[in-house]
């Protein structure tokens, strides 16, 4: 039965956490809610890449509705991070960079009526097709058998990891959607599939770490944006707002280099395999 398949048994959960907050969204702009449909998407798209794995299909793509509407409601988020991080970096002795703020919350005003279209014109076709899909792969197999098969899908994406790990900064990204699947992967299983509660644990925290990196650079690019379009360069807050830049910069190469040390550590005992697919 599809109830007793812990990837059915997640995917349902978070189909229905997609309804909750898409119904909550077409009501009213909910900060939360945009960040708990985003992650909604993302684990979908997760078990959907693991689907795929298990029976060595192509990898799916993404539905264009679906694409949008994590794209537009993930720029609303970033500026919403962005108005937080600033104020962070604030400079107590000084006068907010109020200006900045005014900037960050214009940009999310524009942002906010696409938001809004896209989620009332939000249809889950695409969500009920790839139901129907993972209920015909994953009918007939029971647990263990599922077990073993995405122990050995995790092992070849760690090899992944460990690869791009050479190149950590210039595919920190890469690395951390790599992480993601293999950390929402380990949390469908209640006893552990490959990492241990504790190392799942770090895994939280080595992506909590990417996340960060991510924030900041998106307040960089929008700080380098307004600096540059509207400052000018003998002004006091041209320096104050540099000076940000820096700030930031600095913090995102210190996580940057920590979310490194500490997704060696987590790989460097852990066994390589190919993945096998279901028969």
């Amino acid at each position: 039965m599809p109830d007793e398949n812990p990837i059915l048994r997640h995917w349902q959960k978070e189909h229905k956490v997609l309804q909750d907050n898409v119904s909550m969204l077409r009501d009213q702009m909910n900060v939360d809610a945009i960040h708990d449909l985003r992650v909604a998407i993302k684990k979908i798209r997760s078990y959907r890449r693991l689907d795929a794995a298990l029976l060595n299909k192509r990898e799916p793509g993404k539905a264009e509705t679906i694409r949008e509407l994590f794209s537009v409601l993930g720029r609303h988020r970033n500026m919403d991070i962005a108005k937080k991080l600033l104020v962070s970096f604030s400079d107590r002795k000084k006068p907010p960079l109020s200006a900045v703020l005014v900037y960050l919350q214009l940009l999310q005003d524009q942002i906010t009526p696409f938001c809004q279209k896209i989620i009332k014109d939000f249809s889950e076709e695409h969500i009920d097709k790839w139901t129907n899909e993972l209920n015909q792969d994953l009918e007939n197999v029971n647990t263990a058998e599922l077990m073993a098969r995405v122990r050995r899908v995790m092992a070849s994406s760690v090899k992944s990891v460990k690869h791009d790990l050479k190149h950590f900064k210039k595919k920190s990204h890469l690395v951390r959607k790599r992480l993601k699947d293999i950390f929402y992967w380990s949390n469908i299983f209640e006893d552990d599939i490959f990492f241990t509660r504790q190392q799942v644990k770090s895994l939280d925290k080595i992506l909590d770490h990417l996340g960060s990196i991510q924030d900041y650079a998106v307040l960089i690019t929008n700080l380098k944006n307004f600096r540059k379009t509207i400052l000018a360069s003998s002004m006091e807050e041209y320096d104050r707002v540099k000076k940000v830049e820096i700030n930031a910069e600095k913090k995102k190469d210190a996580l940057l280099k920590r979310a490194n040390e500490m997704t060696e550590k987590l790989l460097s005992k852990t066994r390589e395999a190919e993945p096998a697919a279901i028969k």
